[in-house]
C-alpha cells in the first residue's frame, strides 16, 4: 500500500514514466529502500486498471515498452492522494518482527530441549549487530545534506527505530534476569520449606522412639 501510495502522490505534480517514479521515491526516501522496477509498473498497471491513472495522450504508443510510457493521475487517483495524507496511520496489529518472534521462544527454550540456547548470548549477539548499524546509520546522517530534509527524515526514522530495538533488548535481559532470580528464590523457599515440614516429623520420629524406651 506504501509504494502504490507513493507512486499516486509523486504523479499529483506531473506525468512520470515508470523509471522515473523509480527514481524519485527512491530519493524521497532517503535512498535506504531500493525499490524494484518491476514492482513499479505492474503496481502502475493496477493503477490504471482501477482508474487512479491513466496514460499520457499522445506520449507512446500502449502497447510500445512500459519504461517508455508516461502515466498521469485521475481525479480519482488525486481523491485517494488527498485521504492517504489525510488520514493517520494506525497500528491494527503489529509487524511480524522475526527477532520479537526468536526471542519469545528462546526465552521458553533457554538451558533445555539440548539444543544449547543461552538466551543472554542471544541477546548479547543481537545487540553488537544492532549497536554496529546504528552507528552506520548515524554516520549517514552526519554526512547528509542539511537542506536534504527527506534524506534526514527517512534516517531519522530508522535511527529511532534501531535505538528503540537497543532499549528493548537491554529490556529483555533484565525482564528474564529478574525472572530467572524469581524462580531461583521461590525454588530455595519451597526447599527450606520442605525441610522446614520434614525437621517435627524427625522430632516426632524420636520422641516415640525414647518414649518406647521409657516404657
Amino acid at each position: 500500500m506504501s509504494v502504490r501510495n507513493g507512486l499516486l502522490a509523486l504523479l499529483a505534480s506531473n506525468p512520470r514514466h515508470g523509471y522515473e517514479l523509480k527514481k524519485e521515491l527512491e530519493e524521497r526516501t532517503g535512498s535506504l529502500w531500493e525499490l524494484n522496477v518491476g514492482q513499479v509498473y505492474t503496481t502502475l498497471s493496477r493503477l490504471e486498471r482501477d482508474g487512479l491513472v491513466v496514460e499520457v495522450d499522445g506520449a507512446h504508443p500502449s502497447s510500445g515498452p512500459q519504461d517508455q510510457r508516461q502515466y498521469a493521475l485521475t481525479d480519482a487517483g488525486r481523491q485517494v492522494v488527498r485521504e492517504w495524507f489525510a488520514e493517520p496511520r494506525s497500528r491494527p496489529s503489529p509487524d511480524r518482527d522475526e527477532l520479537v518472534i526468536k526471542l519469545t521462544i528462546a526465552a521458553g527454550l533457554d538451558g533445555s530441549a539440548g539444543l544449547g540456547i543461552d538466551l543472554d548470548e542471544v541477546i548479547d549477539a543481537q545487540r553488537v549487530v544492532t549497536t554496529e548499524e546504528l552507528q552506520r546509520y548515524t554516520r549517514l546522517k552526519a554526512a547528509a545534506a542539511p537542506d536534504d530534509v527527506a534524506r534526514l527524515f527517512a534516517l531519522d526514522a530508522v535511527t529511532a527505530q534501531i535505538e528503540a530495538e537497543l532499549r528493548w533488548l537491554d529490556q529483555c535481559q533484565q525482564r528474564y534476569g529478574q525472572h530467572v532470580h524469581d524462580q531461583q528464590s521461590h525454588g530455595q523457599q519451597s526447599h527450606g520449606q520442605l525441610r522446614g515440614r520434614g525437621a517435627p516429623r524427625a522430632t516426632t520420629r524420636t520422641t516415640n522412639r525414647r518414649g518406647k524406651g521409657r516404657r
